[in-house]
């Protein structure tokens, strides 16, 4: 193991902020870090980039920069840059031998900063590219405000730290690294990626998942580099309360993921080793979309909100045949009572988890009321 002197930065961790019109959960996500990194100045740097924001965003930064002189790097960009820009700008500002990249509506456990730190110098080595923290999810209590855990991602029959299997990696398998908020990534050979790769990267900014093709590209561009897990939860996510309308399902679940197969596939540093794992995701795409209708519907979540917008969606943004299967199921569910998918899918989850099918479905069921009773568009 190497000794944490070994690191050339005096920054020891950036902590990576993409802002947008958030300023209330900007707030209150400094409000829990800022005095945890207080304690460690000059070896943390909270990293924020406005993306060109209309609402106070600039006042509730520039409060934090007086309240907390040093601590705080600021970019402000002129125009709205696209989510996607917006995350590798901010990484760009980053001058810590770590990143840890950070959703500005989710919030670090109490003394989380200081585990993390502590957890990092124990366990660096020079071929740790990534990595990946645990997340509680959470509801707040209507009367109380305090955080209702409904789910987090802890291994609880597994130690500390785990090693990642570098397949996942590069073929975005992993559970939960397309989660902003637990990604620390090693600096050193992103950076340079970043700077000897920035064109490619850009141009792969339309997926609203670059921190994938990072993810990815970093894995295959240094083949000696591998990723760990620090199995304890570290970070809080409020979890999103959507109306659950098939379009946005599609858009988020199929398209915008064959989006991201397309850029990894055409990535420079992809072989022959690694490919076959990708075009195994393009394969499970249409029948994933597929589960996600039958699941919706099962659940009674499924509101034909726009019929003629759902169809329109599908004929536009995929191919011929999966359009014309998508709208015949599509229009076909609409036909079946819930209870029989219900049925359907109770066969399912007993077939794949045998006696433990009743802890999956209790968490489905959980979730899918959970995360459909609000008013958003699951897209905005």
């Amino acid at each position: 193991m190497e000794n944490i002197a070994t690191l050339k930065n005096k920054i020891f961790l950036s902590i990576a902020i993409p802002t947008y019109n958030r300023a209330n959960f900007l707030e209150n996500l400094l409000n829990t870090i800022m005095p945890q990194a207080e304690k460690f100045k000059g070896l943390v740097q909270i990293c924020i980039s406005n993306n060109d924001s209309t609402d106070n965003t600039r006042e509730i930064v520039a409060k934090f920069k007086e309240k907390y002189p040093g601590f705080i790097k600021y970019n402000e960009n002129k125009k709205n840059l696209g989510g996607d820009k917006n995350v590798l700008k901010v990484i760009e500002m980053c001058d810590g031998d770590f990143v840890w990249t950070f959703g500005d509506d989710d919030s670090i456990i109490d003394n989380g900063l200081k585990t993390v730190i502590n957890f990092i110098k124990n366990n660096f080595r020079e071929d740790i590219g990534l990595i990946v923290l645990r997340v509680k999810l959470y509801l707040p209590d209507k009367l109380t405000g305090k955080k209702i855990i409904y789910h987090d991602t802890l291994d609880r029959n597994k130690p500390e730290k785990l090693e990642i299997d570098r397949k996942e990696l590069i073929g975005t398998s992993f559970p939960s690294i397309a989660f902003l908020s637990i990604l620390i990534f090693n600096n050193g050979p992103l950076k340079k990626m970043l700077i000897e790769d920035k064109a490619s990267l850009e141009q792969d900014t339309e997926t609203s998942h670059i921190l994938l093709i990072l993810i990815s590209s970093l894995f295959l561009k240094y083949p000696y580099l591998n990723g760990i897990v620090f199995n304890k939860d570290m970070v809080y996510q409020e979890m999103p309360q959507y109306k659950y309308f098939i379009e946005d399902k599609f858009v988020m679940h199929y398209q915008r993921q064959m989006k991201l197969n397309s850029a990894l596939l055409s990535n420079k540093y992809m072989d022959n080793n690694y490919a076959p794992l990708i075009m195994q995701r393009y394969k499970g795409l249409r029948m994933d979309f597929i589960a996600d209708m039958m699941v919706m519907r099962a659940f009674k979540d499924f509101k034909y909100f726009s019929y003629f917008g759902c169809l329109k969606l599908f004929f536009k943004n995929s191919s011929l045949m999966d359009a014309l299967l998508f709208s015949l199921i599509f229009s076909a569910l609409f036909l079946i009572p819930p209870v029989v998918l219900t049925s359907l899918y109770k066969g399912l989850l007993i077939k794949r988890h045998g006696k433990k099918w009743k802890l999956k479905w209790n968490f489905s069921n959980k979730i899918y009321s959970v995360v459909s009773g609000g008013n958003r568009r699951r897209n905005e």
